[in-house]
């Protein structure tokens, strides 16, 4: 399950870290535009949240991604 209506997603860093993303539906699926990114980076997630690993997204969110994780 995903939260409020499906439009938050959090995304695994892999480095212990999650970034909480806005997931816009009326765009293409491969399409970066389609994730807004938060400046959080929690290091728990809520119990119900969907997690996206790092390699499902587009190339210009995971370098966007990484350099917030740093």
């Amino acid at each position: 399950m995903t939260l409020k209506h499906k439009k938050y997603v959090y995304i695994d860093t892999g480095k212990g870290f999650y970034v909480k993303a806005r997931l816009l539906k009326n765009r293409d699926e491969n399409s970066a535009e389609r994730y807004v990114l938060l400046n959080i980076t929690p290091k728990t997630r809520p119990r119900k949240a969907s997690v996206l690993k790092l390699d499902n997204l587009p190339l210009e969110i995971k370098e966007k991604v990484s350099k917030m994780a740093k």
